[in-house]
């Protein structure tokens, strides 16, 4: 046995092997470990009192699941050997294969992996020298299979767009290249076998694959490095599963030319998928658009949220449909209803393309093409060529319907070989095996009272076991009694047991049925699935009219709900969006309602927006709420406002709030401009730029010296000139309106009232002329003599008058001559209100009308007073 494991060990050394023995996966020597340490399980060891006893840790083959995917989920590679035979009828060792590799990029069971995600596995293709990569992303849990090619320094932000769970490179050098790119998770990067990353290799393993002389038709022409990195994918993939992957039937090529580009900053800093403050799914925008009825519609939407299009045209066509979908509300709920009786069909089909399908699958297969003919009848009720052409695709499943219908059970156990899968009357055989088995109890009764009438002995007993199988027991008392035909099988204290022939042709009759059954049942089940293995294509077509039904009508859902409208564009580069809204804070606010903004830039003389105002009075959530509706709107969504007109964004950039890369040691100062100098390089005057608080990080002057000269950059440079919403705090870049033509200042309105602030919360044109920092800082709790203290070192800065120890000169030599018990802070602020009296007193002197003799007077009247 251990030889057996040894032998696979050395096949897999890389990976954690899962050995069946009996009711137990058990892992050995260092797998054992790991094993021990990941999953919590007891570490033992095999022959104990051996001088080098085997490390050994295991758990029982029912929680298989579980157990498998804490092992993916830690990035670790798996094998699961099985036992092939029953260990009953094996001669010697018994059999065990190899029935799967599991690798975090290959997962195939839907337990294991997110519903609204795919789990891809990408293959790149990187020659040293070379500005072209080969970059290829393959999912086999759903059949989608991509192709690209791409520049070096697009690399990162395409990995961290399509969070591969595994990566395929060619050796330690490009590992090492993707180890040095920071990803901001942890993907496993896995090194193949050099002959895979040959071009014509890996042509020839597509070609093969797909039965085709040329790749051509799948967009590959004049694409050697895209063409290659998804040979190796393919490769790769074939290489753990063994199978023909029938369901992996297509490859399409994706241009990056062809979304608006969004880097890993900007989508964490929307929050698109994950939210800064929970690092959850919650409070995100994906959160507030995903109401889907189906997995498929699921992974469509984030794809979509993914990639929003450039292309006019077929926005609008998104666009369109959406809004007859919010138009007949009531059949969109009809629809949905239906849809959510949908479960991950895409999934199932791809275990039916890897033969992993089980009987309840298949069931459930059945359930979901049966919705196909009331998807159909509903779809009628809509005008729209997108709907009308979803419905002009959906077929006739009833072939596929009827295999599964006419053969199996309706309620049949998960595993082939548990039994009761096939109905009766599907096969004659097995109907005739299933009616010796059934009958076999009243058999054995007729049977003993025959015996007992024929040899006269009234305490004869037919039995069976496990052991001895079938036997007729007489006690010694009756010994006498027995038969020459009995054959004695068994001598017990007080009874002998025998077996007829009678009897034993009957036990190898039911013994043989039952296991005769077992493997028809399998056979059958293998030649229905295989009937199913030609249909995929077919049923894959009816997951993408699912899916795209699914995400459309959950948009339609969304809109109707949240008070969402359709978007217009423009080739102007005209913005303009009415009383708009963020599709996140609104639904989150519970005690107070969200105050629409509007939104007005151009390409002449309003491309910069200045806005100033207090922390607080929400000039980070209007920058955001502008990128997010630039997002929803291209990538097909309505959106939170009353009106918009657009331009197409090639590009959204954003530098909003503090995001300190301590691990990387790079402070918040460094990031920020790191993050800003990638905008600066790469925006076009296409580009949408929201900067939050540019130089905040650094000194007052520096910073501000930095947030001008990047306000000019990008209003001069020809090459840049982009369209930009710039929150600061630096009231000295409002000058830019006076100098720069196409800058406009804008500001967030508070009301002051009895010393406190009100935020208003809604955009004006102009300048805010303070910063309110102090009262914000009272909204936030800080306690009362902090606050008075601050306002008199504010007063001291505002007159340039102040110590090293923040105070006035008078009021420290008032400090020292004062022998009170009074707080000293007390003492500060009284000398520090009545200076204050004093200098309103001398800003009313009409110093224009004052005789000298007045104004000497004057002058030792203000004296006395300090």
């Amino acid at each position: 046995m251990l030889k057996q494991f040894l032998d696979i060990k050395n096949q897999h050394p890389d990976k954690l092997i899962l050995f069946r023995m009996g009711d137990f996966y058990e892992t050995f020597f260092d797998d054992a470990k790991t094993a021990s340490k990941v999953l919590g399980i007891t570490l033992t060891a095999r022959n104990k009192n051996a001088e080098n006893p085997i490390p050994l840790a295991g758990f029982p083959y029912h929680a298989l699941d579980n157990y498998l995917d804490k092992l993916v989920k830690k990035g670790l590679k798996v094998v699961i050997c099985e036992q092939t035979e029953d260990p009953k009828l094996a001669k010697g060792l018994v059999k065990r294969e190899i029935i799967d590799i599991i690798t975090p990029g290959s997962i195939i069971d839907a337990k294991l992996i997110d519903k609204t995600e795919n789990n891809f596995l990408t293959a790149i293709y990187y020659l040293e020298g070379k500005e072209t990569i080969g970059f290829s992303l393959i999912d086999v849990s759903t059949g989608d299979f991509l192709f690209t090619e791409i520049l070096e320094n697009q690399l990162k932000d395409e990995i961290m767009r399509s969070k591969p769970a595994e990566i395929i490179v060619e050796n330690e050098e490009v590992k090492l290249f993707i180890d040095k790119l920071s990803l901001e998770y942890e993907p496993t990067i896995t090194i193949f076998e050099t002959w895979y990353f040959d071009p014509e290799e890996a042509e020839r393993i597509l070609t093969n694959h797909f039965g085709t002389t040329t790749l051509d038709g799948f967009g590959a022409e004049n694409r050697p490095f895209a063409k290659t990195a998804a040979g190796i994918a393919l490769a790769y993939i074939k290489s753990l599963k063994n199978d023909e992957l029938k369901h992996i039937s297509s490859l399409r090529y994706y241009s990056l030319e062809n979304f608006m580009q969004l880097d890993e900053v900007s989508r964490r800093n929307l929050e698109l998928f994950k939210s800064l403050r929970y690092g959850t799914r919650f409070g995100t925008l994906i959160s507030i658009l995903d109401k889907t009825s189906t997995a498929m519609g699921a992974r469509k939407l984030t794809n979509w949220l993914l990639n929003p299009l450039l292309d006019v045209t077929e926005i609008q066509k998104r666009h369109k449909a959406i809004d007859t979908f919010k138009k007949d509300f009531a059949f969109t709920t009809d629809l949905r209803t239906i849809l959510n009786t949908i479960g991950d069909l895409s999934r199932i089909i791809s275990k039916v393309g890897t033969k992993r399908v089980n009987p309840r699958d298949l069931i459930a297969l059945q359930n979901y093409l049966e919705t196909s003919p009331q998807i159909a009848e509903l779809l009628n009720e809509f005008e729209n060529p997108v709907i009308d052409s979803l419905k002009e695709k959906i077929k006739d499943y009833s072939e596929i319907i009827n295999i599964i219908k006419n053969a199996l059970t309706e309620n049949p156990p998960m595993q082939i070989t548990e039994g009761n899968i096939i109905k009766d009357g599907y096969n004659e055989y097995l109907d005739e095996l299933r009616e010796i088995s059934r009958s076999g109890k009243s058999w054995i009764s007729r049977l003993e009272e025959y015996e007992r009438k024929k040899t006269g002995i009234p305490s004869l007993k037919v039995s069976y076991n496990r052991v001895f199988g079938y036997y007729i027991e007489i006690t010694q008392t009756h010994k006498d009694k027995v038969p020459d035909y009995y054959i004695r099988k068994q001598t017990l204290v007080n009874a002998e047991r025998y077996i007829s022939p009678q009897l034993k042709e009957y036990e190898s009759k039911v013994l043989g049925a039952e296991e005769r059954i077992r493997n028809i049942e399998y056979e059958l089940f293998n030649k229905i699935r295989d009937k199913l293995y030609n249909k995929i294509e077919l049923m894959q077509q009816f997951v993408e009219i699912v899916a795209s039904l699914d995400v459309l009508s959950n948009l339609a859902f969304v809109a109707y709900h949240n008070n969402y409208t359709k978007p217009d564009f423009n080739n102007e580069g005209i913005v303009e969006i009415k009383e708009c809204r963020h599709p996140v804070v609104e639904i989150l606010l519970e005690k107070e309602q969200f105050i629409p903004n509007d939104v007005n830039l151009n390409d002449s003389d309003n491309k910069i927006a200045l806005i100033t105002g207090p922390n607080m009075a929400g000039k980070s959530t209007y920058l955001r709420q502008v990128g997010l509706i630039a997002i929803m709107a291209q990538m097909g969504s309505f959106i939170p406002a009353a009106f918009a007109n657009l331009p197409i964004f090639d590009k959204i950039f954003t530098r909003v709030g503090a995001s300190d890369n301590l691990a990387m040691g790079q402070s918040t100062f460094l990031v920020e401009m790191l993050e800003t100098a990638n905008i600066l390089n790469t925006a076009t005057s296409k580009s949408l730029i929201l900067l939050d608080e540019i130089g905040r990080g650094t000194s007052t002057f520096d910073g501000l010296s930095l947030a001008w000269a990047i306000v000019e950059f990008i209003h001069n440079n020809s090459q840049i000139n982009a369209k930009t919403l710039f929150a600061t705090h630096y009231h000295e870049l409002t000058e830019l309106e006076n100098i720069l033509p196409a800058v406009k200042n804008y500001n967030i309105a508070v009301k002051e009232w009895n010393d406190k602030i009100i935020f208003i919360r809604k955009i004006e044109r102009g300048f805010a002329d303070q910063s309110y920092g102090i009262q914000v800082a009272r909204l936030a709790g800080i306690p009362d003599k902090v606050i008075k203290r601050a306002k008199e070192i504010l007063g001291n800065l505002e007159e340039h008058e102040l110590s090293p120890q923040g105070l006035t000169a008078k009021a420290k030599k008032q400090l020292a001559r004062d022998t009170s018990q009074m707080d000293i802070f007390d003492a500060i602020f009284e000398k520090a209100e009545q200076k204050n009296e004093i200098l309103e007193e001398i800003k009313k002197l009409d110093v224009n009308n004052l005789t000298p003799i007045e104004a000497i007077n004057k002058l030792s009247e203000l004296k006395d007073k300090l």
